[in-house]
């Protein structure tokens, strides 16, 4: 008796150990699907963080019997800097756009461009180790309307397309701050789009030319069409840094390097920017920004000191110093 006793005593506890070793594991599923639906249910703009800032600068000169000379001029830059970043478990995903355009215009002359920019970048990238990610990078520049040489102002050098670049390519991004980023690239593409067909025919921005089809008696039997793409392949390099060198005074910059292997791998294109933005209240900032390029494949038509011209690949520089209103969002 006491042995059967014991014997339903030891089952019972067995029963209720297994019991609560079976809602443990109930407890246990129920938590971690819980877990899984609140991930899935996260609301996406949680994931995203989005943001830019748009200037608008403008300046008038008004002069009437002038007595020492001058025109009256007006000049206005709009520019817009916007952003969206995701970031989800071991992904990244940075996309940026950048929009510029300047216009001058001066009594009794054509109006013209003192900015015009159009840039997308995108870069996708997953965590492989600290601030490291392998990412592949997208890069889309151009511009939006004709632009005239500064000395011949009937002469077009550049459009819309004309020219456009196109970078894709993989490497390897170092992120140890939000201030600081390096992106490395041993295989990278760059495509060269000239889709004006004037200047294609001319062989700007390092196209084929257009070529006549001639005789061995001197006879035009006809004309091939320039190319309107110029494929390239090489590394290239992309840092970035930012910081607040004073409480109202924020410097950014930003260099890229690029070397073809396929063609003089000497030469390197670089693109590098500066700006510093000064501000003066949440309305109000003042703005100096450079950008200086060297591109082994654009001609530059140059004016020499006794009125020739000549082209030749040469360091491009440009510098923006303005004052107006900024609003952030």
């Amino acid at each position: 008796m006491k042995k059967t006793i014991l014997y339903a005593l030891c089952m019972i506890l067995s029963m209720g150990v297994r019991a609560q070793e079976d809602l443990n594991k109930d407890d246990r599923e129920s938590i971690r699907k819980a877990r899984e639906d609140a991930e899935a249910n996260i609301d996406s703009s949680k994931i995203w963080t989005t943001g830019g800032v748009f200037q608008l600068n403008f300046s008038q000169v008004q002069l009437v019997n002038w007595s020492a000379g001058g025109v009256s001029s007006v000049s206005g830059l709009a520019q817009l800097n916007g952003w969206a970043n995701k970031r989800k478990g071991k992904w990244a995903w940075d996309n940026s756009l950048i929009l510029a355009y300047g216009l001058l215009a001066e009594q009794d002359k054509r109006s013209t461009k003192t900015d015009d920019r159009f840039e997308l970048n995108s870069r996708l990238g997953r965590e492989i180790g600290g601030p490291w990610f392998a990412s592949a990078l997208f890069q889309f520049r151009s511009q939006f309307v004709e632009g005239f040489d500064a000395d011949i102002d009937t002469l077009k050098i550049s459009n819309f397309l004309a020219p456009g670049y196109v970078l894709f390519g993989l490497g390897f991004d170092y992120k140890p701050s939000k201030k600081f980023s390096a992106y490395l690239s041993p295989i990278m593409t760059k495509t060269t789009l000239v889709y004006d067909q004037d200047l294609a025919d001319a062989g700007a921005f390092g196209v084929d030319p257009g070529v006549f089809e001639i005789t061995d008696i001197g006879d035009t039997t006809g004309f091939t069409q320039g190319k309107n793409v110029l494929f390239q392949m090489g590394a290239y390099a992309n840092v970035f840094f930012t910081t607040d060198i004073a409480k109202n005074i924020n410097f950014m910059t930003r260099l890229e390097l690029f070397s073809n292997y396929l063609d003089n791998p000497q030469n390197i294109d670089v693109n590098w920017e500066t700006l510093w933005t000064f501000k003066v209240n949440d309305w109000f900032a003042a703005t100096l920004n450079t950008l200086l390029i060297y591109d082994d494949d654009i001609d530059i038509l140059q004016k020499q000191d006794d009125g020739t011209f000549k082209t030749g690949p040469t360091t491009q520089f440009k510098q923006t110093l303005s004052i107006g209103l900024t609003a952030k969002f």
